[in-house]
Formats: structure tokens, sequence, C-alpha cells
């Protein structure tokens, strides 16, 4: 009986020793979190935009794939440089139930002054792809390649005049960049601005010599027979419709620089559900619909979970700042 007697305690110690080690481990580790109401997926530019088009295929994938278990709308919030969009998701701090489509303006609108928020404010969770910038010319242009561009500019550099989208984005970098590679000051370049649909009604009439912006929007007129593209800023020469256009590299110009597209979560999320947006990401962009989606869009897709995000965005973040500094256009408390 003695020996019956202990061989109960010892059970019972035993027991109460798991449930006390379960316990401790089930605290010590991160809580599992998953949605429970409807997504919402900010867009801070108008309907039919890129941001908006990978808004809506993030939509329509998580809903057809059940990836979600719950409802998403995807809600346009235009204005203010974007600063409209950026400051709604500020006010859900802490909810991940919101999430922002985002591109490289998360970090220059702040570093030229434009808006008083930047990639630190926010909860960066995936980077979702990249899209090249290109040089082109009309087809009538003598300019054939980057090479030449590049000569020119040495000759005289505001004797070319280059269109782009956007004082202070990528864009702006990309001819920044490529100036400096060709041994040019990027100060003397004759840089003309344009807004939206107007840089490739300049280009088609020929207002510039030059334009740049991202491939997507010059594939249509070049396939078109109306533009010739000099070149892209890929380290490498792209597929499909873009695999004939040089790399900048490869002509000389020393310029690598993609104009991104991620997705953020309002401020201060918690671990555990940044792990969950790590996973669905992480499943969402395997699927056969986000490849077609992105090979539509002329975008490449490279995937990057939130911990990577956040390192790549700290190292774009000091390079754009070094470029706008040298520019001139920083903020004046850098």
């Amino acid at each position: 009986m003695k020996l019956k007697s202990a061989g109960c305690w010892l059970s019972a110690a035993w027991g109460a020793a798991a449930l006390l080690g379960f316990s401790m481990l089930a605290c010590a580790q991160p809580g599992v979190w998953k949605p429970e109401k409807n997504i919402e997926i900010v867009v801070g530019l108008t309907a039919g935009s890129s941001q908006d088009r990978s808004a809506r295929a993030i939509q329509h994938i998580a809903q057809s794939k059940a990836l979600l278990g719950v409802n998403t709308t995807v809600v346009n919030r235009v204005g203010g440089g974007g600063n409209v969009a950026w400051n709604y998701l500020a006010s859900h701090a802490g909810d991940a139930h919101w999430l922002q489509i985002a591109s490289p303006t998360i970090l220059t609108n702040y570093i030229i002054g434009t808006s008083q928020s930047t990639f630190t404010d926010y909860t960066p969770l995936a980077l979702l792809g990249n899209q090249y910038i290109g040089f082109a010319v009309r087809a009538e242009s003598p300019l054939k390649t980057v090479r030449e561009l590049a000569e020119r500019l040495r000759a005289d550099p505001a004797g070319v005049s280059i269109g782009t989208n956007s004082l202070g984005s990528y864009l702006h970098i990309v001819c920044a960049l490529t100036a400096r590679s060709a041994g040019v000051d990027p100060k003397k370049l004759k840089l003309v601005i344009f807004q939206g649909g107007e840089l490739m009604t300049a280009a088609l009439g020929g207002h510039v010599d030059v334009i740049a912006t991202v491939s997507s929007n010059l594939l249509p007129h070049v396939q078109g027979g109306k533009l010739r593209m000099l070149g892209i800023s890929s380290a490498r020469r792209l597929t499909g419709p873009l695999a004939q256009t040089p790399t900048l590299k490869e002509q000389g110009i020393d310029v690598v620089l993609a104009n991104w597209q991620g997705v953020f979560g309002p401020p201060k999320l918690a671990p555990a559900q940044i792990a969950y947006w790590d996973s669905l990401f992480g499943r969402l962009v395997k699927t056969d619909e986000w490849r077609r989606d992105q090979e539509q869009n002329l975008w490449e897709s490279e995937y990057l979970p939130a911990a990577e995000y956040v390192r790549f965005l700290k190292t774009d973040y000091e390079q754009a700042k070094a470029v706008f500094i040298e520019l001139g256009l920083a903020r004046k408390d850098f």
C-alpha cells in the first residue's frame, strides 16, 4: 500500500510539474494571432494605378484561395501626396486588420520634406516585387543607346532634356545616378517634371529628348513602334517582352535601382501579428495567380518577409538620402 501510495504521489507530482511546465511555456511564447474581422487594404493612389492593381490581386487571391478566413476590401484614400492614406493607416495603431500598399515614396517624401512620417513610423510586412526604370526616346531619335546618351550629357548636360514624373522620386534618382556615373554633375541636368500622363504625351510629341519611367509605362509604346528603349535599371537582363533591352550596367553606367512595391501595417504591430502576415504573404507569392499577375504587369516577383524587408528599407533609405543631399533637395534637419 505504501508503495502504491508513493507511486500515486509521484504520478500526481509529475502531473503537476508537467502542467506547470506547459503553463510556463505558453507564457514564454508569443500568442498566435489571426484576423477576426474584415481586412482593409489601403491604397494611396487612384483606382487602376499600379498600387491599386496589386491590392486587388492580393484581395482576389486571398479570397479565392481562402487564405484569410475573413473578407477583404480595397479602399483608395487619395490626396496629399500619399499623406492622406498614411495618416489613415496611422490611426489604426496596433491593429493588423489594416494593410497599405507602399512604394519608395514612403522614403523619399520624408527625405525631401513633403511628409513627416517614414518607414520607421509603421510596420513593414513584405516586399512584393520590383519594377525597373527605363530610358526611352522617340523612334525617330538619333539616340540609340545609353552610351550615346552619356556622351551627349558629358558634352553638354543641359543640352539634353530628360522628362520624368515626380521631383524627388526614384525616377529622379535614376536620372541623377546615371549622370554621376557618366561623370556629369547631376545638378546640371535639364530635368523636366511632368504629372501623370503628361510625361508620355511629351515623349510622343517630341517635347523632350528622353524620358525615364517604369517599364510598364514604356512597353505599350515600344511595342507600338513609337518609342525605343535605350536601357533599363535592372541588375541583369529581364525576361519576357523586355529581354532585348540592355541594362544600364552593361552599357557602362553602374546604376541598379528598382521602383519597388511592398506592404505595410499600422504602427506598433505585435510579433504574432507580423508572423501571421509573414506566413500569409509567403504562401500568396507562391501561387500561380500571383506569378501571372506580376508577369502581366512587368513586376519582378522578389519577395522579402518582414525582417528582411526592414533591412532592405534601411539600406534604400540611406542611399536615397545621400542622393538628395547631394542634389540639395533633402530636408534641412539632416
